[in-house]
């Protein structure tokens, strides 16, 4: 059963496709770019892709100054440690790297 707000952008969206608003678009045919978000927490990744369209996070500074979160969060993990997880390390090393970053922008 759909909402509202569903039939609602569905009739849009048919309608856009009627009027020819999605022909012709940059980069059509292209594959697509899409970014993998895996390395952060699922609460995180909304303030992430904020701050990344706003400026504060770009490509290059994220490859430089930052490390895989993915690698380095397992690495640093003690064994058999229970009180921290894999998570909380990871939302710790992402703060740190956004603080580092916006202390480097100053």
């Amino acid at each position: 059963m759909k909402d509202i707000f569903s039939i609602f952008t569905e009739r849009r969206i048919q309608e856009a496709i009627a009027r020819g608003d999605f022909k012709n678009l940059p980069g059509a045919g292209k594959p697509l770019k899409i970014e993998g978000l895996y390395f952060l927490p699922r609460k995180l990744r909304g303030a992430y892709i904020v701050l990344k369209n706003s400026g504060y996070i770009d490509q290059t500074t994220k490859e430089s100054n930052s490390f895989p979160l993915s690698v380095n969060a397992n690495s640093y993990l003690p064994d058999g440690n229970p009180s921290i997880s894999r998570q909380e390390l990871s939302e710790k090393v992402y703060n740190h790297n956004v603080m580092m970053d916006c202390r480097h922008r100053r």
